[in-house]
């Protein structure tokens, strides 16, 4: 069944709408497929507070620290050696990559700092600390 009409003077009337129903299609398997790397699991991390947050667009990678002193690489637990494979893997793909680090509010200033020197030693130069604002 076709939605085009044709008048006695011979112009066509109708709109053909299969093609736009195609396009919405595709277009919402896109996003159905690519909001799977979107979302991140939730982490119970309370990061400390800021008066002012600088937000970035760019991708980077999330290494957390929870409030029991265990790092999370990408949401799965791991261990500092694992973390620094993991991470020069990832910076001989990319050097430019960047670590945006988590950590809890409660944990000693140390643990925090010895995670950032793995990160360094893994040859990440752009790391960020997340805070909530």
């Amino acid at each position: 069944m076709s939605a085009n009409y044709i008048d006695e003077d011979g112009t066509v009337t109708g709109i053909n709408v299969t093609p736009m129903v195609d396009i919405m299609l595709v277009l919402l398997i896109v996003f159905m497929v690519t909001a799977n790397f979107v979302s991140e699991q939730g982490l119970k991390i309370n990061i400390p507070k800021t008066q002012d947050t600088e937000t970035s667009t760019t991708v980077s990678l999330s290494v957390a620290i929870n409030d029991k002193g265990e790092l999370l690489f990408k949401s799965a637990k791991t261990t500092a050696d694992n973390l620094k494979a993991a991470l020069i893997r990832e910076v001989s793909f990319n050097p430019n990559t960047r670590v945006t680090l988590a950590a809890d509010s409660k944990l000693p200033y140390q643990q925090v700092v010895n995670v950032l020197d793995v990160i360094k030693q893994a040859g990440v130069t752009k790391v960020a600390l997340a805070t909530e604002k």
